[in-house]
């Protein structure tokens, strides 16, 4: 079975991977498209991020690494040349530039794409061992560290401006938390370096004691600077990642005890998540969730990704049968409703299968990350 599901896996990934080859590269200009339709009609003119550049250059260094294909390369190169165009002069990267070049900013954000500059900058360089490429790694992994945080301060600010200077209302996310520390996992896999693996091995005591509610095991996603809690959805995609990525992030620095406390606290909030958020009429899970259970009827292509990745990591702290069961039941529901015959997913779909019309396919906040890194784990896991 493990073998079947592998070649249909394998299959999908390269559906998915041409389907940005056919639909959103335009080699003959070198430049990607920022947006496409359900329909497959392109829209030059919506907004390009830094974000959703990085997630490309990660997406097709990953594809070209695990598929074993060269063509997948000049689609990491051309994203990586435009997120260049992204950069700030007062350091790190723009969150995002209009059509006419005007740049754009969101101070809840901007810190969340610093983080994921560096993730796709540490896969690239897996591909592309350029010195050009790991200066701007090390120029990363300062900037976050020098601006981000105020003095000694271990935790990160987010408010700044486009200067980086403090902004009138500063506060503490999740989310910049979170992927500053999958990025710097990434980059300390690259090369062991013992100073990234302690500001790894704080940022995870940070996001246990801080962000993840010991009551409910939910993830906070928002605080004030002096950690007051700021209204608060609770989403089931951000529980379900953040069990697993913390899990992987304490066995690739080998600290026994952050193994030992991520893995009590990835059962807890995926038996949460299971419990609150499963559709067990239709299929599926809901994203926004509460402890009365699931607060919307449709279902988004990321929240079901990281469900599947959640449980198989709870089956192999566990070993109970029942985890890989519902991944499995999880996997065939993604299959059915969400994966495109052409390739891509789709970004929504309602409550019994039917894809959300007028949601575009492909946009600013959906590029090669949920999609591809579920590949990435699934295609490792079923080899195994």
């Amino acid at each position: 079975m493990k073998k079947d599901l592998q070649i249909e896996l394998r299959k999908e990934f390269e559906n998915y991977l041409q389907y940005w080859l056919d639909h959103m590269f335009r080699k003959s200009q070198a430049s990607i498209y920022p947006e496409i339709t359900i329909d497959q009609i392109t829209n030059p003119n919506a907004d390009m991020g830094s974000m959703y550049l990085s997630r490309i250059i990660y997406g097709a260094s990953i594809g070209s690494q695990i598929l074993g294909r060269d063509k997948y390369i000049p689609l990491a190169d051309t994203a990586f040349d435009m997120l260049t165009e992204f950069k700030n002069p007062s350091g790190g990267y723009f969150w995002g530039r209009k059509y006419n070049m005007e740049w754009l900013d969101d101070i809840e954000n901007v810190n969340m794409a610093q983080a994921f500059v560096l993730y796709g900058l540490a896969e690239y360089a897996r591909l592309n061992e350029s010195v050009e490429v790991n200066q701007l790694i090390d120029a990363q992994v300062e900037f976050i560290e020098s601006t981000l945080k105020v003095d000694n301060d271990p935790y990160y600010l987010d408010g700044f401006n486009t200067q980086w200077a403090r902004g009138k209302y500063m506060t503490r996310a999740f989310a910049t938390h979170f992927h500053v520390t999958e990025a710097l996992v990434k980059v300390y896999e690259n090369k062991k370096d013992e100073n990234i693996k302690s500001i790894i091995q704080v940022l995870l005591e940070v996001i246990l004691d801080r962000f993840i509610d010991q009551e409910n095991y939910f993830c906070i996603h928002r605080f004030t600077e002096d950690w007051q809690m700021l209204p608060n959805e609770n989403w089931a995609g951000h529980n379900a990642e953040c069990s697993w990525v913390i899990c992987h992030a304490a066995k690739a620095i080998k600290d026994k005890k952050l193994i030992e406390r991520t893995e009590k606290v990835a059962v807890k909030m995926m038996d949460r998540v299971v419990e609150l958020a499963k559709d067990t009429i239709n299929g599926g899970y809901a994203n926004v969730i509460s402890d009365q259970g699931k607060q919307e009827e449709d279902k988004f292509w990321w929240p079901q990704a990281e469900v599947v990745l959640g449980l198989l990591n709870v089956y192999q702290i566990t070993g109970e049968e029942n985890y890989q069961i519902l991944a499995l039941d999880q996997i065939s529901y993604i299959q059915k409703y969400f994966v495109n015959n052409r390739g891509e997913w789709y970004t929504g779909v309602k409550s019994k299968g039917d894809p959300l019309q007028g949601e575009p396919q492909v946009f600013f906040w959906k590029s090669m990350y949920h999609t591809v890194r579920y590949y990435d784990y699934l295609l490792g896991y079923f080899q195994a």
